[in-house]
């Protein structure tokens, strides 16, 4: 019987907005790759693990499919097509339809409710201008399962990297290694030592970092599917780097494919060859979110090593980049920065760049996604004084703004400028994890001690959260 009802659901063909308060389009045409091989429903959904107790209801992996023996499906053992409509993917769809929420989705209902645009908003009014929902709903089997044709596909090709940035771990990160041998034996609070393991180096339900050296298969599948990609999307490590990301647009370009193909980055855009900006001119459109989480030296401690002078340097280059090549700054909002944002999107205004954020994107400010992981620099974990002083500074800043873009109606209808900042503070407010504190302090203590860094110079006005509040002593003292 609720597989008739099913049926006649998706023979219906309803607009997008009438299928489910709970639909999302990207379990129809997407898949989503970790460093180690592990697929997932989307780049996001494993976030979804991560609450204020950093429960283990759901075993540390929602999000990552499983195959039928509960394992992950790792493409060291499986392979693109059969992970396409796995168990995993026939119920998320399913559960979609009824309009129920998955375990993988919370992290996207969560952000809603706090007031903030989730990737299931952004994702699924950026593809229902691109691909035929109805069609994808009629195809759909009562069962979950949908025709192998991808649309949609997050590449991270391993972990080699160039940074090793303060919120990152050696799960993404292959610079991170030495920095972990030397914190985790240090690490005294148990919920963070547990937070930050790496279990046999990553390698478990067998996992690799070099997934993609090993596995024909998966690309024999992928080149396959290629007439009917429309988007790679590279993520950490860092695709720029990596010789098979290379590879795999010039196979593009090969096979003839390149011009119906947008190719999308997540980049800390340390190392931009002259060679890539020679493949992307053969693609249809390319997506630069240039990954910068604030200014200066602040940037530098996040995403360490990085030296600001480079930054402004690759940003003044991406300005002139062709019209087919679209530049964002993708801002990882997290506890060490929340409180700069406003000062980061002034510099950014005053630069008058001409190609980056170019209107309508991110309102022509900056772009913002949340940082789930490590919990210990969620931005919910701020004490509420600090919370409080943060909101008073964007109400300020909305005044600003205000001033700035007055007589400029088409900003204020954004739903990315002001409604975007309102909910980064909404979601910050949403809950209380500021037991976290603990952990946050001994954290950037360690890694201070690690890396030769000073928190307390390098973000003055946060200086107070490394205050023991039992103790009354600062972490430099703890040291």
């Amino acid at each position: 019987m609720e597989q008739d009802v099913l049926r006649e659901r998706v023979e219906s063909g309803p607009k997008p907005e009438t299928i489910s308060p709970t639909f999302c389009v990207l379990p129809w045409i997407h898949l989503s790759t970790r460093p180690n091989g592990h697929l997932r429903l989307c780049c996001t959904a494993n976030a979804s693990s991560v609450s204020a107790t950093q429960d283990k209801k759901y075993g540390g992996e929602v999000g990552i499919l499983k195959n039928e023996n509960g394992k992950p499906a790792n493409l060291n053992e499986t392979d693109l097509l059969s992970a396409w409509n796995n168990q995993y993917m026939r119920e998320v769809r399913q559960m979609m339809l009824r309009g129920e929420v998955p375990a993988s989705c919370r992290k996207c209902f969560k952000e809603e409710e706090a007031g903030h645009r989730s990737k299931r908003n952004w994702e699924t009014e950026y593809w229902s201008k691109r691909v035929d929902i109805n069609k994808l709903l009629s195809n759909t089997q009562p069962d979950g399962s949908v025709p192998p044709t991808i649309t949609y596909v997050d590449l991270r090709l391993g972990t080699k990297c160039n940074l090793k940035c303060i919120m990152c771990s050696p799960h993404d990160s292959s610079l991170w290694v030495s920095d972990w041998n030397e914190l985790y034996p240090q690490i005294e609070n148990a919920e963070l030592k547990d937070l930050m393991q790496w279990r046999n180096r990553g390698k478990v339900d067998g996992a690799t970092y070099n997934w993609y050296a090993d596995n024909p298969e998966f690309w024999n599948q992928l080149y396959d599917q290629l007439p009917h990609i429309r988007q790679l999307y590279f993520a950490g490590g860092e695709a720029t780097i990596i010789e098979e990301h290379f590879r795999l647009l010039e196979e593009c370009i090969r096979r003839g494919h390149a011009q119906h193909i947008e190719v999308r980055y997540n980049s800390n855009g340390i190392d931009i060859p002259e060679r890539l900006f020679e493949l992307w001119n053969h693609f249809e459109r390319v997506r630069f979110h240039f990954s910068i989480d604030s200014l200066g030296k602040m940037n530098d401690y996040i995403r360490y090593p990085s030296q600001w002078s480079r930054i402004e340097a690759q940003l003044r280059r991406f300005d002139q980049t062709p019209e087919n090549i679209e530049v964002t700054v993708a801002c990882a909002v997290q506890a060490l920065n929340i409180y700069y944002i406003p000062d980061f999107i002034k510099w950014k205004l005053e630069q008058n760049y001409r190609r980056i954020n170019e209107w309508p994107l991110g309102a022509g400010l900056i772009n913002f996604h949340l940082v789930y992981h490590p919990a210990h620099l969620n931005i919910k974990i701020l004490p509420p004084a600090f919370k409080q002083k943060v909101a008073r500074k964007y109400e300020e800043f909305y005044q600003w703004l205000e001033q700035r873009f007055a007589g400029q109606p088409d900003f204020f209808a954004s739903q990315y400028g002001v409604p975007r900042l309102k909910g980064l503070v909404q979601f910050m407010m949403s809950e209380d994890w500021s037991r976290r504190m603990p952990q946050f302090r001994e954290y950037i203590r360690l890694m201070d001690r690690i890396r030769g860094t000073d928190f307390a110079e390098v973000f003055p006005e946060m200086s107070e959260l490394l205050v023991d509040e039992a103790s009354g002593l600062s972490s430099d003292i703890l040291r």
